[in-house]
């Protein structure tokens, strides 16, 4: 597992039906400073680490994929500081908190400026970090409160989250590919790895199919099996299957077979208007 793996799980609910859990991303250029905030923040059960940046521009890039409720943020990095990234960030919903974790002092007035949750002066204590994440605890539950949704009603289905996203962070050979929704063809788990299939070729994806099937937009992504995400304008046969399943044959250049299981072809079939 490389040092800019997501680590996706799923969070509890923040309306009052199981523990919040601190969704954080960790942004520094020195790895040993990545590791050693890794650890100590493992300490708490309420905070998960689900993502990890060496400078600005690629935080800002997973910031723009995936929510997350604070960030831990070194301030002197390479490209693009911890504040401006910060100023880059303005306005934008929801906007994660921010504590700063750095071994200068002289910028801790711009940081409150924007409004940072706190400021940590490396090295620091644990009990220090401790009243931190307690900060954050506060911090995060005035957020909920202020701007939850009203509560589903008791047996109503989950509610999934707009999209936010318009395109789909990707490896190849430890870089980064952007990959416009529109090319990918469809998305599958494999072992513990997550994939997704492009025209051509198969690039490994930092997230979870729970996650993407929560963010990626409801009127392109299909659940149609467990192990598979298909963009359903990329599908160019349906044909019936075995014990009521269906196999949907994809626009990919090994015009690849997928599977919907058999609890998934009602929706399959609301989306392709089927009788």
């Amino acid at each position: 597992m490389t040092d800019k793996e997501l680590l996706i799980r799923i969070s509890g609910d923040r309306t009052g039906g199981g523990p919040v859990v601190l969704k954080a991303l960790i942004v520094d250029d020195e790895y040993p400073a990545r590791m050693e905030l890794r650890y100590q923040l493992s300490q708490f059960p309420d905070v998960e680490i689900i993502g990890e940046a060496t400078n600005g521009r690629e935080a800002l890039r997973l910031i723009n994929a995936l929510d997350y409720d604070v960030i831990f943020l070194d301030v002197q990095m390479p490209g693009m500081t911890g504040v401006e990234l910060v100023k880059q960030l303005k306005g934008r919903e929801p906007m994660p908190k921010v504590v700063f974790v750095t071994a200068y002092e002289n910028w801790a007035v711009p940081a409150f400026e924007l409004r940072a949750v706190d400021y940590l002066l490396k090295p620091f204590e644990s009990q220090r970090l401790a009243d931190t994440i307690q900060r954050l605890r506060e911090a995060v539950g005035r957020t909920a409160a202020e701007g939850s949704p009203e509560r589903q009603e008791e047996g109503e289905a989950p509610v999934r989250r707009p999209a936010t996203v318009t395109f789909l962070m990707a490896e190849r050979d430890e870089r980064q590919i952007p990959v416009q929704l529109q090319d990918v063809v469809y998305i599958f788990s494999e072992g513990y790895n997550v994939f997704a299939q492009t025209y051509s070729e198969r690039l490994l994806v930092r997230h979870t199919l729970q996650e993407l099937t929560e963010r990626l937009p409801p009127e392109m992504f299909f659940r149609s099996h467990r192990s598979y995400l298909v963009n359903i304008l990329q599908v160019k046969e349906i044909s019936p299957y075995f014990n009521g399943a269906y196999l949907l044959r994809m626009k990919d250049k090994e015009q690849s077979e997928v599977i919907v299981s058999r609890a998934n072809v009602k929706r399959m079939k609301e989306l392709f208007s089927m009788s």
